[in-house]
């Protein structure tokens, strides 16, 4: 089982100890391991199932916030390399997730059995963040462009809005990992050796399909691309299809084979 408190949190599952793959999750700006658990569970029954628990949320809400992607996947990358055991992998990140999940992948020596599922965001190379930092003329309210923002996404950060004690709570993690987000920056020519799959929503603000194909540039093995009906937060619509779509990684790729031999 792949767990490391604080850091990675197994989740639950009927799946057998002896199966071949692994799905760690990299949670969406403002996300916590909670808001995976139900792709998670319509996969437990083929792979065990993780996720990356940011600092600064959750049981670590008392941890100050991450601020650089990069040092976070400094950070997670070193725990994985202590607790990963071979076989086959799926990482799987939205949004944020997303840049996170490539980052560590990176960082990893051996990427033969991994495999990148980047979810609701361009190429690393093609980021465009809206600004946060500006207030619509006529408002005093600092925190208008990131509720603004939230508001447009939907996926149930934004049901928190109405909410003045969860706001308080949720607004600045959310704030925080966005910014982190907006200051992201590849390294050039940055690439991954694994197979990378593509998701969007066909109604996502944050990507278009020549930025989502873009991720080609970043990866010298293959990419598919699966356009999903709805925004930002297609996935939450479409669970079933999207786990659909990790399953057949799991059933049909070459990587699967080579551990059975």
């Amino acid at each position: 089982m792949l767990d490391a408190e604080p850091w990675i949190r197994s989740f639950p599952g009927a799946a057998s100890p002896a199966t071949p793959w692994t799905v760690l999750f990299f949670p969406h700006s403002g996300g916590s391991a909670g808001s995976y658990q139900h792709l998670a569970a319509r996969l437990a029954d083929m792979a065990q199932t993780a996720c990356v628990q940011y600092p600064g949320r959750a049981e670590r809400q008392r941890e100050p916030l991450f601020t650089n992607v990069h040092v976070l996947a400094d950070q997670v990358a070193e725990v994985l390399a202590r607790i990963r055991e071979d076989g086959p992998a799926i990482f799987f990140g939205h949004s944020l997730g997303a840049a996170v999940a490539y980052e560590v992948v990176r960082r990893t020596p051996d990427q033969r059995q991994i495999v990148l599922v980047a979810s609701g965001h361009p190429a690393p190379s093609r980021i465009r963040l809206p600004a946060l930092d500006s207030v619509s003329e006529g408002s005093e309210d600092p925190d208008e462009p990131l509720i603004e923002l939230i508001s447009s996404l939907g996926g149930a950060d934004a049901d928190l809005l109405g909410h003045p004690v969860l706001r308080r709570m949720f607004l600045p993690v959310i704030r925080s990992d966005l910014m982190a987000h907006s200051r992201y920056h590849p390294e050039a020519d940055s690439a991954v050796s694994c197979p990378v799959i593509a998701l969007m929503g066909s109604m996502d603000s944050l990507t278009n399909p020549p930025d989502v194909q873009a991720w080609e540039r970043h990866t010298s093995s293959t990419l598919r691309v699966h356009a999903l009906p709805g925004g930002h937060f297609f996935i939450n619509q479409h669970t079933e299809e999207v786990a659909d779509i990790l399953r057949g990684v799991m059933a049909t790729d070459p990587k699967a084979r080579r551990v059975h031999s």
